[in-house]
Order: C-alpha cells, then structure tokens, then sequence
C-alpha cells in the first residue's frame, strides 16, 4: 500500500512539474497606471526594456534624472531595465537587473515573474526584494500602443 502511494505522488508531482510553462517576457507591456508601455527585449547585459509608448499629456522629458545634462533627454525610447538575468531555478523569474524610476529620477534593484504568457510582476527594491515595491504589467498588441515619438524641446 506504502508503495503505491509513493508511487502516485511521485506521478503527481513528476506530471505537475512538466505541466509547468516557460513564459517569454519579450514584448510589450503597460504599466500599472496604464500611463506607459515597456518593450522588452533580450540584449547584451540579459533583459532590457525601453519606452515604446506614453499616453497623451505624459512625461516627455527625463526631468527627474539625478544628472542635470540628462533632464532635456526624451522619455520615449529611454532604456529604463537593464541586466535582468534568468533564474536557472524558476525559468519564469528574472533577477539581479535594474530599473529606472523616473518619477522620482531613481534606480533600484529589479526582478520579473512572469504570472502566465501575458501577466507580468514587476518588483523594484533597495536592499530586499521583500520589501520594495511590485506591480502587475499586462502584456499589450502593439497595434493599439504605437511606438511613441522623442519629444523635442
């Protein structure tokens, strides 16, 4: 009886983790105050993510950024992820990358977990990721988001 009980979990729990999915984060996604959409890519220093679009009456300039010579640089097209790795463990995590604020002109430590194909968490912390901050992104057709235009000063 022992045995075939091992035997069911271990073919539940082997069917469990093959019926597990690995989701693509490339693409494009709106943010929580649906006032911008990220593209995101693969690039040389793992995930990258740049403006792709910015509602009308958005933030067109980078007015917060700490330098003051990059405060007239356009919103649109900023790269605002960087170095997003895959975790080995969990395909659908991404870790140890970076991501610009520009609210508030900062850079904090990023993570990415891809919920299913077209739900993404984005955490943004200082220190522990316990305790920074996420938001849930939707993945958009860029059909309905065009690529947005640099603003000129």
């Amino acid at each position: 009886m022992r045995f075939f009980i091992l035997t069911l979990f271990v073919m539940t729990w082997t069917g469990a983790a093959q019926a597990a999915e690995t989701y693509n984060p490339e693409g494009l996604w709106l943010t929580k105050n649906e006032r911008s959409a990220i593209r995101i890519e693969k690039c040389e220093s793992g995930l990258c993510g740049y403006v792709e679009w910015i509602v009308d009456g958005g933030m067109q300039f980078d007015e917060k950024n700490p330098q003051e010579s990059l405060r007239g640089q356009p919103m649109c097209g900023l790269q605002i992820m960087q170095g997003l790795k895959q975790n080995p463990n969990n395909p659908n995590e991404w870790e140890n990358g970076k991501i610009y604020k520009a609210d508030d002109g900062e850079v904090y430590s990023a993570e990415l977990e891809m919920e299913s194909q077209d739900k993404l968490e984005v955490t943004g912390y200082i220190g522990f990721s316990f305790i920074g901050k996420t938001q849930k992104w939707m993945r958009v057709n860029p059909k309905h988001f065009p690529r947005c235009k640099p603003a000129v000063k």
